[in-house]
């Protein structure tokens, strides 16, 4: 079955930057780069939505120089990788939780895209200050107004694929209730190293996968 929603959990930028002698800031600039690359490949490979973890609500205990480093590598994907390789009129950015608890230079750079992407054929969602919990009470509030069931009621619909660049086998509270039948894929290759050669036999891996949801 071809996935249509992939999850992407990019992880290890920090080990990455000690074990290549490199700063925490090149190693998630960098790692902003190679998102990029990824979000290019599975679009190329017929994938509609992709969500991708930037930060849990949790993340934003680290220490500032860390959070700094996120801040900057995500204002610049934002600001200019996206805009550079993706037409505005082909694609969708909604950034998802506490945007309170975010710089302001952060959601002003996410707000941006959010205005200026209008497409229907590529939705990017972008999880930062993200918190399960948070996600199932506005869910939980959205259904009661709308007199809908609250499966209805979430923003992020299901994941067929959820893939992580650690090989540590967790979800670090990324879309717990939409993940629930996605496979998940945990990988030795760091992001910072993955190719979009990696992403094609993905793809190909997972139309293979058996999708029984249960049944």
């Amino acid at each position: 079955m071809e996935p249509t929603h992939v999850g992407l959990i990019p992880d290890g930028m920090r080990r990455w930057a000690d074990a290549n002698g490199a700063t925490y800031a090149e190693s998630y600039r960098s790692g902003s780069e190679k998102v990029i690359e990824i979000l290019l490949a599975l679009r190329h490979n017929q994938v509609r939505t992709v969500s991708v973890y930037n930060l849990s609500r949790a993340n934003l205990a680290r220490p500032p120089a860390q959070l700094d480093a996120v801040f900057d590598a995500t204002v610049y994907f934002f600001s200019e990788l996206l805009p550079a390789h993706f037409d505005s009129d082909e694609y969708t950015v909604q950034l998802h939780g506490d945007r309170s608890l975010l710089p302001r230079r952060y959601v002003d750079a996410a707000e941006a895209l959010e205005r200026a992407t209008h497409g229907d054929s590529f939705h990017i969602n972008i999880l930062a200050a993200y918190d399960a919990y948070d996600e199932l009470r506005a869910a939980h509030q959205r259904a009661q107004q709308q007199g809908c069931d609250i499966a209805a009621a979430f923003d992020i619909p299901d994941v067929d694929l959820v893939i992580r660049t650690t090989a540590e086998p967790l979800l670090s509270g990324f879309l717990p209730l939409q993940s629930q039948y996605a496979e998940l894929v945990f990988l030795d290759t760091p992001l910072n190293e993955l190719t979009t050669d990696h992403i094609d036999d993905l793809i190909s891996e997972h139309r293979r996968f058996p999708q029984r949801r249960g049944r």
